[in-house]
């Protein structure tokens, strides 16, 4: 059997485009490129890779996502070679993709991945923001090779690396009475209109910050996006739970929230590193493992 690297590079274009021309495109290629590469695979592992669906692209058939999951890992391996033979002469260099948290991307990783890349310059590290059951996906499919992202429900088939701490804190309107003290209870945030940060995983958790003291928060508002949750408190639409927090109480539109400590011992989230288990991370992943894990003890 004789699979070229540069066919299964091609494959696994396709499979991520979910378009052969799409994926030509992206690689500055023709698009017979793309086809010829797939019917190679197709015929030395004598399977079927896609279901062709006119003016829709195509799909993966159950054997072409096994397939693309041994790709994944076999270009992995490709890059960790690389890297090693690299290494032999003092540098590391090579492609890292990332799966980051939503909230995390514009709080910690672009200067994480700023200050990683002074450091590791011929280290390419592409970050993909994703909601937490986006990147239990990515990370099963090989999509991506590691994740930063909060404990929520962490499946047993990840490896965990925990590197901080947050503890909850509530978000209000400055004219919220509320405002005035030094912290507050939970019992008073669950009487105002609730602004939720309504994610997979994400929901549950502060919904369960109530429910575990026996209380039902007045959800008024729902938002999939940080910023916006804390736009609506500003406004005074409503007060909020989040656990993390910018360096500026300012919002986008111009008005600010004010952040108040929570009077109850409630469960915080973790930030943690993840990569599959059955994966075994390559050296490159491990240092970047180790710069976040650094970042975050001299910035907490």
């Amino acid at each position: 059997m004789d699979i070229r690297l540069r066919a299964l590079s091609y494959f696994i274009a396709a499979a991520e485009a979910g378009s052969v021309s799409e994926a030509a495109s992206n690689l500055n290629l023709s698009q017979p490129s793309i086809s010829s590469a797939i019917m190679q695979i197709e015929e030395a592992l004598g399977v079927q890779l896609f279901i062709r669906l006119p003016s829709k692209g195509i799909q993966l058939t159950a054997q072409g996502s096994e397939v693309l999951k041994e790709a994944r890992q076999l270009m992995a391996n490709v890059e960790e070679f690389r890297a090693s033979v690299d290494d032999v002469g003092g540098h590391m260099h090579g492609d890292l993709s990332v799966a980051g948290f939503l909230n995390l991307g514009s709080n910690y990783m672009a200067d994480i991945i700023a200050t990683f890349q002074t450091k590791h310059p011929k280290i390419n590290v592409h970050m993909n923001d994703y909601n937490q059951q986006e990147i239990f996906e990515a990370l099963t499919t090989h999509k991506v090779e590691m994740a930063v992202t909060f404990d929520l429900d962490l499946p047993s088939s990840f490896e965990v690396r925990y590197v901080a701490t947050k503890e909850p804190h509530a978000l209000l309107p400055s004219t919220d009475p509320l405002a005035a003290q030094d912290a507050v209870s939970i019992e008073d945030l669950a009487m105002r209109p609730f602004v939720l940060m309504d994610l997979p995983h994400t929901a549950e958790y502060f919904l369960s910050l109530f429910h575990n003291m026996g209380l039902t928060p007045d959800v008024r508002f729902r938002s999939r996006t940080f910023e916006t949750v804390r736009t609506f408190v500003a406004s005074g639409l409503g007060v909020s739970i989040l656990n993390l927090r910018p360096k500026i109480d300012a919002t986008y539109n111009g008005k600010n929230v004010v952040i108040r400590p929570i009077k109850q011992r409630l469960k915080p989230l973790k930030i943690v590193l993840l990569h599959y288990k059955r994966l075994r991370p390559r050296k490159i992943a491990e240092t970047f493992s180790d710069h976040i894990a650094d970042y975050f003890a001299c910035t907490d």
